[in-house]
């Protein structure tokens, strides 16, 4: 089956605690840990969850609140073991120069001129690891994470670097450019991957790839 443009409503999150449910915690002896929470009460004592207790963890950490996972350690990384990116794209794509304000701070950082896939928390049943697609206003991204409250084809989660980016972004309905593992026409070249990365990331050539 070709790549297909899907439209799938497409949420932004990020890694500030509020957008993920997790909260900062001072970890005790067993399966305890105080929870330092922005709230009206903010020392909790909580138990961790079962099956997470022997996982070696610094004194003070994060742990998940309001998820599937709440009481495990949040060792920021996706499901994937990947630390989460957001997308970034050519320096000289139309994108790139809708978002003009990042710029300068590109230019003063030569390694943030070449292009990257941002992550994307997607349901895996449908949208297996390594899955690219194309958001536009986001860009490339890549399924490395998923979600207790991400079911099914149409809903996927767009990682942002701030959550000042997550507000801004919110949630959208687009038609997304859905590269399934294997779909590519890169995917069958033999080429070293670093090159074969950096063709896939690349606007103007997505005409050629697929």
């Amino acid at each position: 089956m070709p790549p297909n443009r899907t439209q799938i409503e497409c949420t932004a999150y990020c890694s500030c605690g509020y957008c993920c449910n997790w909260e900062w915690g001072v970890k005790l002896p067993g399966p305890f840990y105080v929870g330092l929470s922005p709230t009206w009460l903010p020392l909790r004592l909580r138990r961790r969850k079962k099956g997470n207790i022997d996982v070696t963890l610094p004194i003070i950490s994060r742990y998940w609140t309001a998820t599937n996972l709440s009481g495990s350690p949040y060792l920021g990384m996706t499901s994937s073991g990947k630390f989460p990116a957001q997308a970034r794209p050519p320096i000289l794509s139309k994108l790139s120069l809708m978002q003009y304000h990042k710029l300068p701070g590109r230019l003063l950082l030569p390694w943030r001129l070449l292009p990257a896939y941002g992550s994307i928390a997607a349901d895996t049943d449908y949208y297996p690891f390594g899955t690219r697609m194309f958001v536009p206003g986001y860009g490339w991204g890549e399924v490395e994470d998923r979600g207790g409250s991400i079911k099914g084809p149409a809903r996927i989660d767009l990682y942002h670097r701030s959550h000042k980016e997550a507000l801004r972004w919110g949630r959208r309905k687009l038609q997304v450019l859905v590269v399934l593992p294997g779909q590519s026409f890169l995917d069958s070249l033999q080429i070293p991957k670093p090159l074969k990365s950096f063709l896939k990331a690349l606007n103007f050539f997505r005409t050629l790839l697929f």
